[in-house]
Formats: C-alpha cells, sequence, structure tokens
C-alpha cells in the first residue's frame, strides 16, 4: 500500500484546561503504531499556544466542524495513564460536573502536565555531533547552539517549511533536542556516589599491605583505607556518605584516593520514598479484633462496601493492617485512605512496623517523589500506599482493598480547585472497577455512611471496647459562664482546666489543647470607636499573627502592619479579641513557665517535614503540652496524655450548616479519643458556655445510637442528605449587581427544569472572597438518578443560556454536587 492511500488516523486529546470535552488532532503518517492511548503528546492549541495533552481514544472518524490538526511531537514512549484511570476520569468529570482537563490537572503530578508554550532547547547532555547530522537536523540543531531556545514556529522558518514534525521527532530521539518545560520539570531519577577498591588491589591480597606502606605518610588517607576494609564485605560498594560518615573523613582525601586509582566510584539510583527499613512485628489481634475481621470477610462475600465503627484507640488500625497484609499476599495492591497528611505521620511507623514497606503519596511531596510514586505503583512494586484522597488517582494494576480511615472526615470533600469530589465515595467507584472491596473505618461515621450501613446497603461491623486494658476517657464540661462571673478565668483557660493541667504536669503526663483558631487573635477592635480591619478583598475581619506582627486574611492571603492607633478616630486602644492558638500558647507559658509546649497549626506546620518533627518530639517527651487545631484531633495516639483540654467548644456549634452538630459531635469526640491511650484513666475537660446545648448530654452519653437518632430525624424532617442529593450553585463577579442579576436570571430559567427543590438565590455568610462577589443556589432532589442527571443536563442548558449575554459573560459558576 502507498503511503497516499494509508488509512488516516485521528486521536482524541485531553488538553490541561478547563475546556468543553476532548479535542481531534491527525496522527502524522507513519506515527500510528506510536502513538498510543494514556501516552502524552504535543499539540497546537489556538494559533499560538502549545500544550502537552493525553490522548483518550484513537479511531479513523475525521472531525466534520474544523479541520484537524497534527500531533507535534510524541512526549512518552509508553502509557503513562491506563484505561481504567481514563474511565474514572470520566465518570469523575460527569458526575462532579467538571471538564476532563480539569480532573487530569488534578490527577497528574506536576512533571506530568508541563502546560506552558513550548520551546526547545539544546539538550543538557547532548553528545552527539551535530555536524554529523542530516542537513536539516544539522540547521536546527546549530541555530540551537546559538540561541537559548526555539518555538516550533522558528524551526519552521530556519527550514521554510510547515512540515517539521519528524526533523523534531529525530532530534528528540537523538537527545540533541528536549522541550523546555521538561528540562525545568522532567522527572529525574535520584542517585548516590558508591565507593569500592580498584578491582587491581582487591583481586590480589598481597598488594593491600602495600598500600598501607604506601600512604604510612598519610594517615586520614590510611584512616579511610581502613575504614573502607572495616565495612566493605568482599569489596561491596558502598555508599560515600556513609563511609565519609562513619570515618569522619573529609571528601576530599577520598578525591585524593580515587585520583591515585586505589578507589573507583559509581552512581547508583536510589528511592527518593523509600524510608528505613523497621523491624517488623507480628500483627497480635485481640478476641473482639478477631471476630470483627471475620465478620467483615463474610459481609463481603455478599457486598463490595463494610463500614467498621470502632470506638476510639479500639485497633481499628491492628484490624485494617491484617486484613490488607492477606490481601497483598494474594499478590494484590492496597490503598488506604487518610484524610490528612498529618496522620500518616505515625501510620506509616506503625504500618512499618507490621508490614514492612509501603508507599506514601500526598500533596507535601515534592514532584519528583511524586513521580517516583507513581511510576512505582504502576509497575507494582507497592503493593501497599497510604495517601490523602490524590491517592486515589494512581495507576492501581490490581488493587485488591481500599481502606477509608475516618470516613466521616470532611477533608475527604475536595472544595477547591475542580473537581469536587468526594474521595470516599468516589473510592466506592474505584474499588468497582477492580473488583476490589472497601472498608470505611470510623469511630464516629458520616450519617450517610450509618444510614447506607442501616439500610443494609453497606455490612456494618463494631468494636465497642479498647484495645487491652485501656478505659475510655473521663468527660467532664466546665461552664465559661460561669467561670467568667465568678472570675475563675486566666485568658482562656478556666480554673477547672488550669487544676486539670497542673495535676498531670505533676505526675510527668502530657496534655493537649484544643483551639480550632489559628493566630494571636481572630479580630482587633477600637475601644473608642469599635473599628474593626477588615479584608479589602473578602467581608471578614483580619486576624493578628504575633510572631509575624501582622494582620492576615485567611482566605486570600491578604497581609498589613498591625496599626499602631485607629485610623477612623486616632485612639491606640486596640484591643484583642478572642483567641487563636498563639495566644493559647502565651497564655500556658505564663500561667506554666516551666512547661514545655510545642504548637501544632498551620502556621508551624508549613514544610514536608513539619507535621513529622512536631508530632516526633511530643512522641518523644520532649514537650509536655501539644497545642493545636483540627490537626490534633484525627488518629494521633501518644501513650502519655492523660489530659485534652478543648477550650471553646461553641466556636464549633453556630456555623449557618446543616453539618455543623455533625461535625461538632465528631470533632469532639475525636479529640476526646486523644486521652488515656494507655493503663490510666485519661481525663477530656471541655469548655462551653452553652451547657444546655443539646451535643452536651449526646457527648455524655454512651449510646451513640441516640445521636444518630436526632440528627437523622431533623435531616428527614429538613429535607437534607441521607434523604436528599444536592448541588450547590456559586456565582461570582467583581461586580455585585452582576453576580445578583446573574443569579436570578439563572434561577428563574432552571427551576422549571428541574424537579426538586430550587432554593434561592441568597448571598452567603461570607458574600465576598478574593474581590468576588457570591450568590448561590442550592437544589435538593429525591434520591432517584434520573432526576440528578435530569437536573444536571438542565443546569448546563441554563449555563450555555445565561453565557449567551455578553454582560453575564466573566460571570464564574461553581458547580458542587454532594456538597
Amino acid at each position: 500500500m502507498s503511503e497516499s492511500q494509508q488509512p488516516i488516523f485521528f486521536c482524541e486529546v485531553i488538553l490541561p484546561l478547563a475546556v468543553k470535552g476532548t479535542y481531534t488532532y491527525q496522527v502524522p503518517k507513519g506515527w500510528k503504531n506510536e502513538v498510543q492511548i494514556g501516552s502524552r503528546v504535543e499539540v497546537q492549541f489556538g494559533r499560538r499556544k502549545h500544550y502537552t495533552g493525553l490522548i483518550k481514544s484513537i479511531h479513523q472518524q475525521k472531525p466534520q466542524a474544523y479541520q484537524a490538526k497534527e500531533l507535534l511531537g510524541l512526549v512518552d514512549s509508553f502509557p503513562i495513564v491506563t484505561q481504567r484511570q481514563l474511565d474514572f476520569w470520566d465518570w469523575v468529570s460527569k458526575y462532579y460536573c467538571c471538564e476532563l482537563g480539569e480532573v487530569m490537572a488534578a490527577a497528574l503530578p506536576a512533571y506530568f502536565r508541563p502546560d506552558s508554550e513550548t520551546r526547545y532547547v539544546l539538550h543538557p547532555e547532548c553528545k552527539v555531533d551535530i555536524l554529523e547530522l542530516p542537513d536539516e537536523e544539522y540547521m536546527v540543531a546549530s541555530a540551537l547552539q546559538n540561541q537559548d531556545s526555539l518555538k516550533l514556529e522558528d524551526i519552521k522558518l530556519i527550514l521554510q517549511k510547515e512540515a517539521v514534525q519528524k526533523i523534531i521527532k529525530s532530534l528528540i530521539e537523538r537527545e540533541v533536542m528536549v522541550l523546555e518545560e521538561f528540562v525545568e520539570e522532567k522527572y529525574k531519577p535520584l542517585t548516590e556516589v558508591y565507593v569500592r577498591l580498584s578491582p587491581d588491589y582487591w583481586k590480589n591480597n598481597q598488594v593491600i599491605p602495600q598500600i598501607f606502606k604506601i600512604l604510612e605518610k598519610s594517615p586520614k588517607q590510611t584512616e579511610l583505607l581502613l575504614a573502607f576494609l572495616t565495612k566493605s564485605i568482599s569489596n561491596q560498594w558502598i555508599s560515600r556518605n556513609e563511609l565519609l560518615k562513619s570515618s569522619g573523613i573529609s571528601g576530599s582525601i577520598l578525591g585524593t584516593l580515587v585520583n591515585k586509582q586505589i578507589f573507583l566510584l559509581t552512581h547508583k539510583e536510589i528511592s527518593r520514598v523509600d524510608k528505613e527499613k523497621l523491624h517488623q512485628q507480628d500483627i497480635s489481634l485481640s478476641e473482639e479484633q478477631t471476630i470483627a475481621c471475620e465478620e467483615i470477610k463474610e459481609f463481603w462475600e455478599e457486598k463490595e462496601v463494610v463500614l467498621l465503627r470502632g470506638v476510639t484507640a479500639s485497633g481499628k488500625t491492628h484490624v485494617y493492617a491484617h486484613l490488607l497484609k492477606e490481601v497483598i499476599t494474594q499478590g494484590k495492591q492496597v490503598l488506604y485512605l487518610v484524610p490528612e497528611i498529618a496522620l500518616t505521620t505515625q501510620l506509616i511507623k506503625r504500618l512499618r512496623i507490621l508490614l514492612g514497606d509501603i508507599g506514601v503519596y500526598h500533596s507535601k511531596f515534592n514532584p519528583a517523589e511524586r513521580v517516583e510514586t507513581w511510576l512505582k505503583v504502576f509497575k507494582q512494586e507497592y503493593n501497599i500506599i497510604v495517601g490523602a484522597r490524590s491517592a486515589l488517582f494512581l495507576p492501581f494494576q490490581d488493587l485488591g482493598l481500599i481502606i477509608v480511615d475516618e470516613e466521616h472526615d470532611g477533608s475527604y470533600k475536595q472544595s477547591n480547585p475542580a473537581p469536587r469530589y468526594q474521595a470516599r465515595d468516589a473510592a466506592i467507584y474505584v474499588a468497582i472497577q477492580h473488583r476490589a472491596k472497601v472498608l470505611l473505618g470510623s469511630a464516629t461515621p458520616s450519617i450517610e455512611s450509618w444510614a447506607n450501613a442501616h439500610a443494609g446497603k453497606y455490612g456494618y461491623v463494631e468494636l465497642t471496647k479498647r484495645y487491652g486494658s485501656m478505659q475510655l476517657p473521663e468527660l467532664q464540661f466546665a461552664n465559661l459562664v460561669l467561670a467568667r462571673k465568678n472570675n475563675q478565668m486566666t485568658g482562656m483557660l478556666s480554673d477547672t482546666l488550669q487544676s486539670a493541667i497542673k495535676q498531670v504536669l505533676s505526675k510527668k503526663k502530657q496534655v493537649i489543647i484544643f483551639q480550632n483558631r489559628r493566630g494571636y487573635a481572630p479580630y482587633i477592635s477600637c475601644k473608642d470607636c469599635a473599628w474593626v480591619p477588615e479584608c479589602p478583598q473578602c467581608d471578614v475581619g483580619l486576624t493578628f499573627h504575633k510572631y509575624s506582627g501582622q494582620l492576615k486574611c485567611h482566605y486570600c492571603g491578604y497581609s498589613t502592619a498591625m496599626p499602631r492607633q485607629c485610623p477612623v478616630c486616632s485612639s491606640t486602644l486596640l484591643e484583642m479579641k478572642g483567641a487563636g492558638t498563639e495566644r493559647v500558647e502565651d497564655d500556658l507559658h505564663a500561667i506554666f513557665p516551666e512547661a514545655r509546649l510545642l504548637r501544632l497549626d498551620y502556621d508551624t506546620a508549613k514544610g514536608k517535614k513539619a507535621y513529622e518533627r512536631i508530632i516526633d518530639k511530643f512522641e518523644e517527651h520532649e514537650a509536655d503540652v501539644l497545642i493545636g487545631t483540627q490537626m490534633v484531633t484525627k488518629g494521633l495516639d501518644f501513650e502519655d496524655v492523660q489530659l485534652v483540654g478543648v477550650l471553646n467548644a461553641d466556636s464549633l456549634l453556630y456555623y449557618p450548616d446543616f453539618r455543623a452538630l455533625e461535625r461538632a459531635y465528631q470533632l469532639l469526640s475525636q479529640v476526646s479519643g486523644r486521652a488515656g491511650r494507655s493503663d490510666e484513666v485519661g481525663k477530656v475537660i471541655i469548655q462551653i458556655s452553652n451547657i444546655k446545648h443539646p451535643i452536651v448530654e449526646l457527648l455524655e452519653q454512651t449510646d451513640i445510637k441516640t445521636y444518630y437518632k436526632l440528627e437523622t430525624a431533623e435531616r428527614k424532617k429538613f429535607r437534607y442528605p441521607p434523604f436528599v442529593r444536592m448541588i450547590h450553585l456559586s456565582f461570582r463577579d467583581t461586580q455585585e449587581n452582576i453576580t445578583q442579576e446573574a443569579a436570578s436570571f439563572f434561577f428563574k430559567q432552571l427551576k422549571p427544569r428541574v424537579t426538586g427543590d430550587v432554593l434561592g438565590p441568597s448571598a452567603p455568610y461570607m458574600s465576598r472572597i478574593q474581590g468576588k462577589y457570591i450568590r448561590e443556589i442550592l437544589i435538593k432532589l429525591d434520591r432517584e438518578a434520573n432526576l440528578i442527571n435530569t437536573a444536571k443536563a438542565a443546569i448546563e442548558e441554563t449555563r450555555q443560556l445565561l453565557y449567551q449575554y455578553e454582560r453575564f459573560r466573566k460571570v464564574r459558576i461553581i458547580i458542587d454536587v454532594d456538597p
């Protein structure tokens, strides 16, 4: 068959942009066998922009509406995404009403999705003599030697022709040039230098004494040689760093021995993510845990999902470890999801002790580490992955089990940017793809999971006792109204809590203090005229941070210096209102000057290792008191913590959110569970102003069923999940009148098209964020699949109708399914 008679192929390409659907590109002739679904390609988008996209499908159907452009280059020689992942991306895109490009941007590590305009540069390790290249390739390579970079248009101009893709492809394959973004971002394996003796010396043992004689006037060189012979068995390669550290000799001495050809050096690839191997222990289960494992496996015979409710410190992790060990012995992979990165620090250590090598994947890893973990999962070098919600997008080959720990946690829901997916629910879809099982675990399950379990959709198993001889902590409420009235407060601490802290510290035990605000003071106010500094871009007061002397907005990042006087009345009487973790730290230091304090919040735990350092210090008893935000409430296990103090429970109760009581109950139950995780009974003191609030009685009761009965009755009465499905629409624009008009227009057009409750439009509690005004519409639908699909279609139709009007084209519409 002649070249002109060869069939023409096209491919659908996903671009890492919030654009509708995929774009069709033509596969250049001769490329058919090299183009693969799931691999990345370079494409032109628009007149000038070039992007790295990902091939979703290959076909022979020519687009009718436009002339398909040709692919410009192939980035990968093999797929980096599986068909199963692409199907998952499709589901996320359709269910959560977002674009495939947005899912791609969330799913792939940064090194896999460069989206800048493509330029070509000389390969940094080019070993080709360009004089030996064919004429056209020589012209491009020569130009690259004289210029920093070339765009595609530059190459076309140099060669005076349009069809330059084959020349570009050849130069990339010869490693003469490379895409600029990959020079900056391309993943490179991490290497380390290793040392051994030259074979000339090692093969002849009689020569080694002669080496010592040669070096007898160089004691440092002799010492280094001796250190090597002591550490290396049969002249094995040993790490240069390890040799220098153990011998205490400088690298320059080693360099001298290399120059004398006594030592050889080599570079070996090492892992960025593998950690120190810990001594493994057997998984020892209690009788209750053993029964729970058997019940879970029995449910899995009939159901895909099981909910494990276990009181805090009941040993759910041991149950997880036992079950996942069974799965990996079958050669399958396991995904262990946690809601917060902070949870991974202690969890990884425990799992490595029980199971050996595991992989970790979360946003605190740098891009190279994330790529390395991605590739290890792809090659099935990792059977167990522990990660936050983004780990769902990893390229698992044969997944057998997904564990969703603390399944109730709100952190599993992605809020910004799109896709706004709920990782707990998405995990169930991924498990169905792999024919895997799901285990949801929590001490305080979400209302949705509880309802599914008690409706028979999920299996349900309980652990009602703490592991070993541990007892549930004693719970006590401190009435803040009475404490203030009787002058029994120092800063944010009541006399009741102070006395308990003093008693615990006297026994050399530890304390956790929970305050759900960071910074020093939530806001400041002028005592004379009541002026409060507000963010110029958001409808919120600025928080004072003492460590930086700044007033900061926690929504947009705006900051300004703390004023010395009121800009309205010039008064210098500026008061601090409320207290954040910084102020609590100051209060505790003043009351207990001898106590060693640590603070765990967003400000102290920004770096990759910051969580680990703080938690390790506390675990190793280098501090007596740990003060923190929600980071201290979840899943942490400290043997010596005998007291937990909650400074202001009221701050959790009065959010304008139907989940406020649920989240407060879960958070207070979780933080209470940090106390008394040893033989001695712990204590929890919760400071609260509204001592008659229903949550007080609910927390005091040991039967969690009363709480679920009350909360589900409220949800049913006012039509909230799990009895309905919801879609939340948010309209944002820099002009308030445009935002209101757009939302009102949308509401009038949408309401007749939807079978359900359409509420709004209304201004939220915080009606302006980052300079944009906000209006909201809430949709409530009965739990029928056709209703939510019809509503989504109606939303899309109405959005297209709205954008036909020029005045509304800049209004941003955010769609949040299952908010």
